[in-house]
């Protein structure tokens, strides 16, 4: 229960941190990830959806993401200390190209292969 609240209070300072103002972010105009009141396709929520969230929205997301998206591509192990380092990749990733999804933000940020 411990490494959980580490972890939640963790991914909140780092995001509070590193978060953009919603002027800055790409124009707030109705996502088309919500597709009833309340209710999103996780698979369509852009990078400016997140970015134009409040804190704990963004916080709550990217969280909810990182956990997603692990179980999604079967990985069963984290590594805590990456945390911190992963979400600001894909924070500065969703700044350089709000349009993407929010999934493919975090695929492009997290490959291998991506370079700083």
């Amino acid at each position: 229960m411990t490494s959980k609240l580490v972890l939640a209070a963790l991914a909140t300072l780092f995001v509070a941190a590193h978060a953009m103002q919603p002027a800055a972010a790409a124009s707030a105009s109705p996502s088309d990830a919500l597709v009833a009141p309340g209710k999103w396709d996780v698979t369509r929520v852009h990078c400016s959806d997140l970015l134009n969230a409040a804190d704990d929205d963004r916080a709550t997301a990217a969280m909810f993401y990182y956990g997603y998206l692990a179980a999604k591509n079967g990985i069963k192990v984290i590594d805590v200390t990456k945390i911190s380092d992963n979400l600001h990749k894909v924070m500065q990733q969703c700044e350089k190209t709000p349009k993407m999804t929010v999934p493919e933000a975090f695929r492009v940020a997290l490959s291998p292969s991506h370079k700083k």
